[in-house]
């Protein structure tokens, strides 16, 4: 598949919700994607679009991800997902064995009136390649059980490091150095999803190119071939980072707070040449 269609697919599985279900339009809008790179998706059967308003459904979601059912929300759109595909096989969502219906909270354990956890983790959840995983077992949830056995097997979900990631993508890792290097120490998290939003954009932008972008043409031509796009990236970039230095409320936040106005300062880059200094 192209990259642009691969970059698309990765976003709508970072949107999803519990049950798969991701609002395709708004993500196509955020990372200037197309919809035919949505159409190739559907074609391929990795995507069911639900309705008119572009909310899809990722087919393979079930196989691809794993969540406690006593964390799981079910989806604003199950309705919908039922009554489109009957037969999709979706967790059921259930209060944890060992909590009381009605709980109140505490400061070390903190509880809702269902049961559940106040904290919205995901236990051995597995997003397209990057692994995240709890440390809570609940001996009665067999879903739960059943998703430590997997993760026991890293050669069927390895675990993406910002080193391995850039190992694929031996093309940033300067650019990556460069802007990031003391967040990559201080905050590996973070950094992760910074990083992977430059990455994102570096693949989007080579087809772009490809496609005859008359401002990356011109780029590559003063930089360079191959240096015209990370030139692009990096101006957006430190625009965005010089920016959140004074509008960033919530560092928990960085990293899709970056994703977002990176994609923003390079869709106006690449259509009228030039970096926005505002967000």
């Amino acid at each position: 598949m192209p990259s642009s269609t691969q970059n698309l697919y990765w976003h709508l599985g970072q949107n999803a919700d519990d049950d798969g279900v991701v609002e395709a339009y708004n993500v196509i809008n955020l990372i200037g994607a197309k919809e035919d790179d949505l159409r190739l998706l559907v074609t391929k059967d990795f995507v069911k679009v639900l309705n008119e308003d572009l909310v899809v459904f990722i087919t393979d979601w079930r196989e691809n991800n794993r969540i406690r059912s006593d964390r799981k929300i079910d989806s604003i759109y199950k309705d919908l997902l039922l009554q489109i595909m009957p037969d999709v096989e979706l967790l059921s969502s259930k209060p944890r064995a060992d909590a009381k219906p009605k709980a109140q909270q505490s400061v070390n354990n903190q509880l809702t009136s269902t049961g559940r956890p106040d904290d919205n983790q995901r236990s051995a959840q597995v997003r397209l390649g990057k692994v995240r995983l709890g440390q809570v077992k609940d001996d009665d949830d067999d879903e739960y059980n059943q998703s430590l056995e997997i993760q026991k097997s890293p050669e069927i979900f390895p675990k993406t490091t910002i080193a391995e990631l850039l190992a694929e993508n031996p093309q940033v890792e300067g650019l990556v150095n460069d802007l990031f290097s003391d967040l990559i120490v201080d905050n590996p998290d973070q950094a992760f999803e910074a990083i992977n939003a430059v990455v994102g954009q570096y693949w989007r932008l080579r087809t772009l190119l490809d496609d005859g972008n008359e401002v990356l043409i011109l780029k590559e031509q003063v930089h360079g071939k191959g240096q015209g796009i990370l030139a692009v990236i990096k101006e957006a970039s430190e625009a965005q980072l010089e920016y959140m230095k004074v509008h960033l409320a919530n560092f928990i936040m960085f990293g899709r707070y970056f994703e977002n106005g990176l994609i923003d300062r390079i869709n106006t880059a690449i259509s009228s040449g030039g970096i926005s200094n505002g967000n």
